[in-house]
């Protein structure tokens, strides 16, 4: 059976291409008029079609412009900690230009969709966020943070806690916080 939000996730990067696709058709069609027989419905649809055209003009050079900065971003990094029961973490990593990096864990219980249990938008590396089970039902994320630097943490999927222990870099003041208040006795 499928997981409906899993193949959400992987089609909805291409629902802007599709959209984008379907303007360009659309104006196309509105500045050609192939059928159109009447004199006044030519100039009406080709005068839509060059005010259609108008926004073109200004979008895709953005759009390609982006593109040609995004096409040398290195490819997502993911390791994936598998529990005794057969659950699944999977860290990914997205390194970003300027420091802008996002790590997110999901996790994945057998016969369920994935779930998104913790992300961080900052600096970070692929090494760096740790994640490891304490036992099948206790899930522990540790990874380093700067006090400005977004980040989410799920305390609690289904019956698996979830432990995120933050830690300041070596160069910032201490403010080891831990994000979820689940206490285990494993730490």
């Amino acid at each position: 059976m499928p997981c409906w939000p899993d193949l959400w996730e992987h089609l909805k990067g291409f629902l802007l291409l599709l959209g984008m696709l379907a303007y360009i058709a659309l104006v196309v069609i509105l500045l050609w008029a192939p059928r159109l027989r009447t004199r006044w419905q030519r100039i009406a649809s080709r005068i839509l079609g060059a005010a259609g055209a108008v926004p073109l003009v200004i979008v895709l050079p953005a759009v390609f412009f982006a593109f040609a900065l995004s096409a040398g971003d290195p490819p997502a990094q993911t390791r994936i900690v598998q529990s005794q029961d057969g659950q699944q973490a999977k860290l990914s990593y997205q390194a970003g230009f300027l420091g802008r990096d996002h790590t997110e864990v999901t996790l994945k219980r057998p016969g369920c969709c994935r779930k998104t249990v913790f992300w961080h938008a900052g600096p970070s590396f692929f090494d760096d966020p740790k994640v490891e089970w304490l036992n099948n039902r206790h899930l522990r994320i540790t990874y380093r943070t700067r006090p400005g630097d977004l980040q989410h943490c799920e305390r609690q999927v289904g019956d698996t806690a979830v432990l995120c222990v933050s830690q300041p870099w070596p160069d910032t003041p201490s403010t080891n916080q831990s994000s979820s208040p689940v206490q285990t006795k494993f730490q």
